[in-house]
């Protein structure tokens, strides 16, 4: 047995749990060096005003140039920008999580499953809120614009429905999980 695992409930054995640990620990450092990056560079994203109108441009492409953006905008496009950076890293939390409980050999785990859920959730949930942030941002910074000027968005992009799709195939994965580990259970108590 690999050391560091200690009868793990893997299902895998030899290489293939060996394999898994090693991806699982260089991936708990990945998500954890995102985790990082996210935190600063959208925070810093708010403070410096060109990075800030760069965000308005991603979101809502040239429309968000047109916008205007002094510092009581640039305080409110900070804070509809952060509802979907805070679901973002608490997907990412989870799925760090996750990957450290594949690390300690906890694959086919009720606690693995949840992670995985809560991730599917965060995923599925960017989808969802990609045409809502960008809604919100255009009707926040255009709302003292004189009457006619102001502005209503309406986006959803392929990375809307992809996240969405991929959302829901990682929560019906921890769904089959979550039922994988209870049979696995169930049968283990009649030996």
């Amino acid at each position: 047995m690999q050391a560091g695992l200690s009868s793990p409930p893997t299902g895998l054995a030899g290489p293939a749990a060996a394999k898994l640990v090693r991806l699982s620990r260089a991936m708990q450092w990945v998500t954890t060096i995102g985790i990082v990056l996210i935190v600063g560079l959208v925070g810093a994203a708010f403070v410096v005003p060109s990075w800030t109108r760069n965000v308005l441009l991603t979101k809502l492409g040239e429309i968000g140039a047109r916008l205007p953006l002094d510092a009581g905008n640039q305080a409110l496009a900070a804070i509809i920008i952060a509802v979907p950076v805070a679901v973002m890293l608490w997907g990412l939390i989870n799925v760090r999580t996750l990957f450290g409980e594949f690390a300690r050999g906890h694959v086919f785990t009720a606690t693995a499953a949840s992670h995985l859920q809560r991730f599917g959730i965060a995923v599925l949930a960017q989808g969802l809120l990609g045409p809502v942030t960008a809604t919100a941002l255009a009707l926040a910074l255009s709302l003292s614009n004189p009457a006619g000027q102001r502005m209503l968005v309406l986006t959803f992009s392929s990375n809307d429905y992809v996240s969405v799709i991929v959302g829901g195939v990682l929560i019906a994965v921890a769904a089959v999980m979550r039922e994988a580990t209870r049979l696995a259970d169930e049968n283990a108590s009649f030996v």
